[in-house]
């Protein structure tokens, strides 16, 4: 996989000793955190669900946001997914992907609850988490936030937007009959947050704060592959996961192919090519051995 590893900021060495720092892919429920308010760092799926479940637990909750994309999770009686499927939404090659769409983090939703449900950053504050903007540095028990927590709100309420506008136009270009658009207040674009007075330094001690959530994503550990296959990253060089290496390929790679090699249904597209260049290589080094 190319998400093997959790990836952690150097910052997290500036935080006092004593505050108990683990990072999301470690996270399994609010029982083992220890008591006092929580600090997370990262709002993208993982944060932002980490975040709810924390205050479903009435834990007082801290969340230093980013800029990431989010959707609904149900639209006009269908779920988010399938009309981005039939938009065709994951399809993009990755050839023709910018750098901006590489690095993107998936749109956020979260699948609790019979349909799942959607998840914003307002959503959030509306239930009790305090939102902050990015986290621009710790000195000593002060930490100190960017001004832009109503750039990353605008950011997700505008591609929300995007994506429901693209569905108005498929619907209305292939003439479908769909339901009625549903009352969604966690999909509502908030202008509230936006004109209140940010947050822009918070004292650890004073605010209780004893855990920090490290929702900083993941990256990929290939140290075990001694063969030049990696670029100055150290991310591999392949073409749809076949390698300049012979009888070497990778899979499960983000962006392998296309942006739903991310997503488990995308894999099997990825599978199928890089199989046939499994097999059209050993049916070739069989021929050359027999000749």
């Amino acid at each position: 996989g190319g998400e093997n590893k959790p990836k952690l900021p150097d910052i997290l060495n500036l935080f006092p000793k004593n505050i108990y720092q683990i990072h999301s892919g470690d996270y399994r429920n609010p029982a083992q955190l220890p008591a006092g308010d929580v600090l997370i760092i990262g709002s993208a799926t993982s944060g932002v669900q980490i975040a709810e479940d924390l205050r479903a637990a009435n834990r007082n909750v801290y969340l230093s946001t980013s800029a990431v994309a989010r959707v609904p999770r149900r639209y006009r009686g269908r779920d988010i997914m399938d009309w981005m499927t039939d938009l065709h939404f994951f399809e993009k090659p990755t050839a023709e992907a910018e750098d901006f769409a590489l690095n993107m983090k998936a749109p956020l939703m979260s699948g609790v609850g019979e349909f799942g449900h959607t998840i914003s950053l307002q959503s959030l504050e509306a239930k009790g988490v305090n939102l902050l903007g990015y986290l621009k540095h710790v000195n000593n028990n002060t930490l100190v936030f960017e001004n832009n927590l109503a750039d990353h709100i605008a950011f997700g309420d505008g591609f929300s937007s995007q994506i429901k506008e693209g569905i108005e136009q498929f619907i209305s270009g292939t003439q479908m009959k769909a339901l009625p658009r549903e009352q969604d207040n966690d999909d509502m674009p908030s202008q509230a947050i936006s004109a209140r007075e940010p947050i822009l330094e918070l004292d650890i001690i004073d605010n209780n704060i004893k855990t920090i959530i490290w929702s900083t994503g993941f990256t990929s550990d290939f140290s075990w592959v001694n063969l030049d296959v990696f670029d100055e990253m150290r991310k591999p060089m392949h073409h749809n996961g076949i390698t300049s290496v012979q009888g070497l390929y990778f899979m499960g790679l983000p962006w392998q192919r296309n942006l739903k090699s991310s997503l488990i249904y995308g894999t099997a597209g990825d599978a199928e090519e890089v199989t046939e260049a499994v097999l059209k290589y050993h049916s070739e080094k069989k021929e050359l051995i027999e000749t």
